[in-house]
């Protein structure tokens, strides 16, 4: 899959809020029909997760959130079928 085709696929899907760890907040879809799931991680660092304000009510996606982050989308097999960025 390349980044258009993911991004035009699925870069509108809700990300929610998941669970955060050691200096990553972790975003991720609900199960898709196909079995597909969209995982987003956001900061990396101490400075950059200082900066962050995170609503747990609010949802992110891959088309406003995903520039300089890392994401990817596993299958219902749980396998990685699409990467993008450089992982956290």
């Amino acid at each position: 899959m390349t980044d258009e085709e993911a991004f035009d696929q699925y870069g509108d899907e809700p990300l929610h809020f998941s669970h955060y760890y050691n200096f990553v907040f972790i975003y991720k879809s609900k199960e898709m029909d196909n079995g597909d799931r969209i995982y987003l991680q956001m900061g990396g660092t101490m400075e950059k997760v200082s900066a962050m304000s995170v609503d747990v009510e609010e949802h992110l996606t891959l088309n406003d959130d995903a520039d300089g982050e890392f994401a990817y989308i596993k299958n219902d097999a749980n396998q990685v079928i699409w990467k993008h960025g450089e992982k956290k």
